[in-house]
C-alpha cells in the first residue's frame, strides 16, 4: 500500500520482528536453561499478545464510507462496499494487532443498528465518527452531541468528513468544516483531528499506473494526512502505553537470556539476576503507580469540565446575575476541593504502592540468591538504610521515605572487597555503584497540602473573566413590535449560545493546566524515585556484563536485539 502506516501497527510489527528473531536464535543454542527461558518467553507473549490489541470504532450514519475506509487502511478490498446498508452488524477487522470495526450505520431506520452501534462505541479504545460533505443530519448531530459531551466522551473521538469528491474541494473545503463545527462547538476542528478524505478516490489511485497521476489523486483524496492526523490521536490519547507491556516483557527475558550466557561466573550470575528481579518489580510498580496517579487526573479534569458545563448552562434569558456571580464563587471553590482532595489521594496511593514495593524487595532480600551473596566473604552486599524523611502531614514516613530510600540504595551499594577477593570475583571489582546519591524522598515535597496548582495555574484570575462576560451579557430582550420579537428572540439565543461557549472554554483552559500542573509533578516524582534508581541497576548491570566481556557474537546479537527494544520504548509519545 502507498501510505503512511499507523505508528501502533508499525511498533507492533516490530515487536513481533523482535520476537520471531529472539525464537530463531534461541534454536540454536546448547544450553538448556535458556531453552526453557525462551519457552516460558513464548508463552508469556502469546498470552499477552491478546491483552493489546488497539481497538477503533468506525460510527456514522450508513453510507458514509465507513467500509471504505477500512479497506483503504487495510488493503483489503474484500470488504463490501457501497451505497446501501453494508454492515448489518459489527465486522472486526484485524490487521496485525489493531482491530478496525466497522458498525452498522446509525438512524438508517432500524432501531436494532443504532443500538449495536451505540453499544460498540463504548467498548472501544477510540472512535472514529464519519460524516460525509452533506453534513450532520439532525438525528446524527444529536447524536453526536450525545456521545460527546452529555456522555463525556469527546477525547476519544475523531471526526472524519468523507467524500469530498462529492463536492469542490477548494471552494467548499471551508464550509465543510465550518458546518461541522456547529455541531461539535466548543470544540474545533484541530481538538478532533478532523480529516476531510475520499476513501474511494484513494482506493482507485492504487490501481492507477502512472506514478505521477497515482501521487496526484493520493493527494487529492487527503487519506495520507488523515493517517497523519490518526497517529497524533493515538499518540495524544496515550494508546501507545499498551505496548509498553511486551516491550517490558521483552526487555527482562533478554536480560535473562543474556546473563545466563554470557555469567560464567556464578557469583556474577547472581548479581545480575538480583539486579534482573529488581528491575522487573520497579517497572511494575512504576507501571502501576501511573495508571493510578493518572486515574485520579483524569477524575479530577472530569469534574472540572463538569463544572463548566453546568456553570455555562446556567445561563438563560430569565437568569439573575446576582445569582449567576455565587454560583461561580462557589464553583471556584468546588475547583479548589476537588485539586485538595486529589492531592491527598495520590499523596496516599502513592505511599501505598511503595509499601508494595518493599514488600516485594524484601522477598528479593530473603531470596536464596541474595542470602548467598550475604555470606559470601569474598562479595559484601549491603541493603542497610539510615535515611529518613517526612511525610506531607510533617510526619515521619515509615513506609515512603525509608521504602524508597531502601530501594534506591539496594543496587547502588552493591560494593565488592577486593582485597580479599577471589579469582572468580576480582571481575567484578568495578561492580560498586557511583557515589551513594543521599536523596531524602518527600512524598509531601511533590504531592500533598504543600502542592497547590490552582495559585500557579491561577484559578481565581481566569474564572474572574467570567464576570467581564457576564456584564456584557443582557438580561433584558428590547422592546420590540410584534413583527420584530422572533427575529430579536433568534438574535437573543445565538448570544445565549455563545457566551456559553466562552464559559465553557474557560474550565477546559483551567482542566488542561491543571492536568498538565499534576502530571510534570507526578513526573519529577517518578524521576527522582523509579528512573533514577532503573538507571543505576542499568549502570551496574552493564558493567557487570562488561566484566564477563561481550565479545560472543551469539551474546552481541542478543543485545542488539535489546538495544533495538530499548530505543523503542525511548522514543515512544
Amino acid at each position: 500500500m502507498n501510505t503512511n502506516t499507523l505508528k501502533f501497527k508499525d511498533i507492533e510489527e516490530q515487536i513481533t520482528d523482535i520476537v520471531k528473531k529472539v525464537n530463531d536464535k534461541v534454536i540454536h543454542i546448547n544450553n538448556p536453561k535458556v531453552i526453557e527461558i525462551a519457552n516460558e518467553f513464548k508463552k508469556k507473549m502469546s498470552e499477552l499478545k491478546k491483552k493489546i490489541t488497539l481497538e477503533i470504532a468506525f460510527v456514522g450514519q450508513y453510507s458514509a464510507g465507513k467500509s471504505t475506509i477500512i479497506s483503504a487502511l487495510t488493503g483489503n478490498k474484500d470488504i463490501e462496499i457501497g451505497q446501501d446498508i453494508t454492515t448489518d452488524k459489527v465486522q472486526a477487522y484485524k490487521w496485525g494487532n489493531v482491530l478496525l470495526i466497522d458498525t452498522p450505520g446509525i438512524y438508517a431506520g432500524r432501531p436494532e443498528h443504532d443500538k449495536i452501534s451505540i453499544e460498540y462505541m463504548n467498548k472501544a479504545d477510540l472512535i472514529v465518527y464519519v460524516i460525509t460533505t452533506q453534513g450532520f443530519t439532525a438525528e446524527t448531530a444529536k447524536n453526536f452531541k450525545k456521545l460527546a459531551f452529555k456522555e463525556n466522551r469527546v477525547e476519544k473521538i475523531m471526526l472524519v468528513i468523507n467524500k469530498s469528491s462529492q463536492g469542490d474541494k477548494e471552494l467548499s473545503l471551508n464550509n465543510w468544516i465550518s458546518d461541522a463545527e456547529k455541531v461539535t462547538a466548543p470544540k474545533k476542528a484541530n481538538d478532533l483531528y478532523l480529516s476531510v478524505i475520499d476513501a474511494k478516490d484513494y482506493l482507485e489511485a492504487l490501481d492507477i499506473e502512472d506514478p505521477q497521476d497515482r501521487q496526484d489523486l493520493i493527494e487529492y483524496s487527503g487519506f495520507n494526512e488523515f493517517i497523519n492526523n490518526l497517529n497524533n490521536f493515538i499518540s495524544q490519547k496515550g494508546i501507545l502505553g499498551k505496548l509498553i507491556t511486551p516491550l517490558n516483557l521483552i526487555q527482562d527475558y533478554l536480560n535473562r537470556i543474556i546473563n545466563q550466557i554470557s555469567s560464567g561466573d556464578k557469583d556474577t550470575k547472581n548479581l545480575l539476576e538480583l539486579l534482573r528481579r529488581k528491575q522487573f518489580r520497579l517497572i511494575e510498580s512504576k507501571r502501576n503507580i501511573t495508571n493510578i496517579v493518572n486515574g485520579h487526573i483524569d477524575t479530577l479534569v472530569s469534574e472540572i469540565k463538569k463544572e463548566g458545563y453546568n456553570i455555562a448552562n446556567l445561563i438563560e434569558k430569565s437568569v439573575e446575575t446576582d445569582e449567576l456571580e455565587n454560583k461561580i464563587n462557589e464553583s471556584s471553590e468546588k475547583i479548589h476541593d476537588y485539586i485538595d482532595n486529589a492531592n491527598i489521594e495520590i499523596a496516599h496511593a502513592i505511599e501505598s504502592e511503595f509499601v508494595q514495593l518493599q514488600i516485594e524487595i524484601d522477598t528479593i532480600i530473603q531470596s536464596n540468591v541474595a542470602q548467598e551473596l550475604l555470606n559470601k566473604s569474598s562479595i559484601e552486599v549491603n541493603f542497610s538504610t539510615d535515611i529518613e524523611g517526612k511525610g506531607f502531614d510533617g510526619t515521619k514516613i515509615k513506609s515512603g521515605a525509608n521504602i524508597l530510600n531502601k530501594i534506591g540504595h539496594f543496587a547502588e551499594k552493591f560494593s565488592i572487597n577486593t582485597e580479599s577477593a577471589t579469582l572468580g570475583a576480582q571481575g567484578l571489582a568495578k561492580v560498586s555503584g557511583s557515589a551513594a546519591h543521599k536523596t531524602v524522598y518527600q512524598i509531601g515535597k511533590f504531592f500533598g497540602h504543600n502542592f497547590k496548582p490552582y495559585e500557579a495555574v491561577k484559578i481565581a484570575e481566569k474564572i474572574g473573566k467570567i464576570g467581564s462576560i457576564l456584564s456584557k451579557f443582557s438580561v433584558i430582550l428590547p422592546p420590540v413590535v410584534a413583527l420584530y420579537e422572533q427575529h430579536a428572540e433568534n438574535k437573543y439565543e445565538k448570544k445565549i449560545k455563545k457566551e456559553r461557549q466562552k464559559i465553557g472554554m474557560i474550565y477546559d483552559e483551567i482542566a488542561a493546566e491543571v492536568k498538565r500542573s499534576f502530571k510534570n509533578q507526578f513526573q519529577k516524582l517518578v524521576s527522582q524515585t523509579y528512573d533514577l534508581e532503573l538507571k543505576e541497576i542499568q549502570q551496574i548491570t552493564e558493567r557487570l556484563k562488561d566484566s564477563e566481556n561481550l565479545k560472543n557474537k551469539t551474546i552481541q546479537e542478543f543485545q542488539e536485539l535489546l538495544n533495538k527494544t530499548c530505543n523503542i520504548l525511548r522514543n515512544l509519545p
